[in-house]
């Protein structure tokens, strides 16, 4: 027999999961507070040009205690962190991105930009956001804005780039935290809403 208990559990385990399902972010660790670089790559870099996590600081659109370091001092590189969502987790339609920056220093050519590619399984890159920044945030700073994939859509990337010129001396270093890209009707996974409703018939 259901308890009064276990109707009130599912009629709220069931609005969370709407909820949830409505706008899911794609992005996976997208706050590094696995104090890593799990989910992501880290491309370009050299002695001169790393990504790191650093703990003790945190951008302001989501509560945490870590975020990513891009440090290029290198002549002429293009140091990227990037990461590729699995298929299936988008579709075409609105894309709705944000994410939190904090400048370092940029100097003698030193320039941040974020690019966000719709993609195809198959296919290749299908539409996106077009190149994004130059981001110059003195502090702590949420960006956002959204475009539209097209159909056929079905993962997406998103790539920051710390680059810097053919000068001697250059540099480019941006903190990133908060990473999101959400569209509505993207489904959770089953077993993190309906399975624990399901338990409480068992």
């Amino acid at each position: 027999m259901m308890t009064m208990k276990k109707l009130t559990t599912i009629v709220c385990v069931g609005m969370l999961a709407l909820a949830g399902t409505a706008f899911a972010n794609a992005v996976e660790n997208p706050g590094f507070e696995t104090g890593d670089l799990t989910s992501w790559q880290a491309l370009g870099g050299n002695a001169s040009a790393t990504i790191s996590v650093v703990a003790g600081d945190n951008g302001p659109s989501a509560a945490g205690n870590h975020c990513a370091y891009m440090a290029n001092f290198g002549e002429a590189v293009g140091l990227t962190l990037k990461q590729t969502t699995l298929p299936g987790t988008a579709i075409g339609g609105l894309v709705t991105w944000s994410f939190d920056l904090k400048l370092g220093q940029a100097g003698l050519g030193g320039v941040f930009f974020v690019q966000i590619f719709a993609e195809q399984s198959g296919v290749g890159i299908v539409g996106g956001s077009g190149l994004l920044g130059n981001y110059t945030p003195a502090g702590w700073q949420t960006f956002s804005g959204s475009f539209m994939a097209p159909a056929g859509t079905d993962f997406l990337t998103i790539q920051f780039m710390a680059n810097t010129g053919a000068v001697v001396g250059g540099s480019s270093t941006m903190y990133v935290d908060n990473v999101s890209l959400e569209q509505e009707g993207i489904v959770a996974d089953e077993p993190t809403t309906w399975g624990g409703v399901k338990g409480l018939f068992r």
